[in-house]
């Protein structure tokens, strides 16, 4: 889910390190602005989410957010199906319109026409498909190996503490929950047609060994995704698993069995045509049928890398008397927030608020 690796611009432009950011701040760089949700976890009013599968275990202890299997196959799909396309249009599509043109013309006949291109066509397709295919592998394999060096980073809400294993390393990073910040920026920048703005969602953990910041960050579609995220982890610490989304779909070649007896139990019903019965079949055999949903199993068997011992004992459940408890602090930020939330303010409106009260507190003559 996450980039690991920040750009200069993330650390020049954010300096997290020598400015410590607060819950509700709005910090403007030169290409854009980022809101803060915390430290000192603040709740958005936003509904949790999980859009794109990214909850690989959720459970009374711990959750793990990283990169599931979720739409591996679609990917394996899509490369199969351009593959595919190319083969299909040089070797079926183009002979024939070449046959078609025959028609009427009493110096060719269809077949010498089709004999005549193949050759061409046929090696056009035959490099071309080859080509475009190898650099379709060649991606999907690379993003499952990147994947594969990242281990999730986890929450455990009875320690409230956050872990973070760097690319390479079994030697974890433990935050505390109320120290890890967090944020969604907007970047808006020219394309020379256009202007575009892309949203981040991002975390930083500190290393207090190395003195050095780690971001985290991960691209979203929109502000929606973002507030969604991060609510959704807030709401598993704050609240428990039962107030969070449960973990991301798990695709394998069961998935393609139950989503084909689902089709056919929806045609029996009346709820889909024989279309659309027929369109999945030609789709899934141009497809390789049950391929794709093998290449999200391999991809989930060579990816899912087991947490290091230190971690799965840092993972243990604990007495329910040892459980941490929130500070009194986030306490009463909270309660602040919740009181703000029932007078009809967003996020945005109470902390421009509190920083409007606390400004003209620090004026003695208003």
């Amino acid at each position: 889910m996450f980039k690991k690796k920040p750009s200069p611009q993330q650390e020049d432009e954010l300096d997290l390190k020598n400015q410590r950011p607060r819950a509700g701040e709005l910090r403007r760089f030169p290409t854009g602005e980022a809101l803060f949700f915390s430290p000192l976890p603040a709740p958005t009013g936003a509904t949790p989410m999980d859009l794109g599968g990214n909850f690989l275990a959720v459970n009374e202890v711990f959750l793990d957010v990283g990169t599931s299997n979720y739409n591996k196959a679609f990917q394996a799909q899509m490369a199969v199906w351009t593959v595919m396309f190319i083969w299909i249009s040089c070797w079926i599509v183009f002979p024939l319109i070449l046959g078609l043109a025959t028609l009427g013309n009493e110096f060719t006949t269809f077949w010498g026409n089709i004999l005549l291109g193949l050759p061409v066509y046929g090696l056009v397709g035959l490099w071309g498909g080859g080509a475009l295919g190898a650099l379709m592998t060649y991606a999907v394999i690379s993003s499952t190996r990147q994947k594969a060096r990242v281990r999730p980073l986890r929450f455990n809400r009875q320690r409230r503490e956050v872990c973070y294993l760097p690319e390479g390393s079994d030697t974890p990073i433990i935050q505390p929950w109320e120290d890890l910040v967090a944020w969604m920026s907007v970047s808006t920048g020219y394309t020379g047609a256009a202007v575009m703005s892309t949203y981040t969602f991002g975390l930083a953990v500190d290393n207090p060994v190395t003195d050095r910041v780690h971001f985290l960050t991960h691209g979203v579609l929109t502000p929606a995704h973002a507030l969604g995220k991060w609510e959704a982890i807030r709401c598993f610490m704050e609240k428990g698993p039962e107030h969070c989304p449960g973990v991301a779909p798990y695709e394998s070649r069961a998935t393609f069995d139950q989503l084909r007896a689902d089709l056919h139990q929806d045609y029996r019903d009346g709820y889909v045509s024989a279309l659309k019965v027929f369109w999945f079949y030609l789709a899934n055999v141009v497809t390789w049928w049950k391929f794709p949903y093998w290449v999200a199993e391999w991809d989930h068997r060579y990816s899912m890398k087991s947490m290091p011992t230190s971690v799965e004992e840092w993972s243990r459940p604990l007495p329910a008397a040892q459980w941490a408890k929130p500070s009194a602090e986030l306490l009463k930020q909270n309660a602040a927030l919740a009181k703000s939330y029932a007078q009809g303010k967003n996020f945005t409106d109470h902390f421009n608020t509190e920083f409007n009260q606390a400004k003209t507190a620090e004026t003695p003559f208003g």
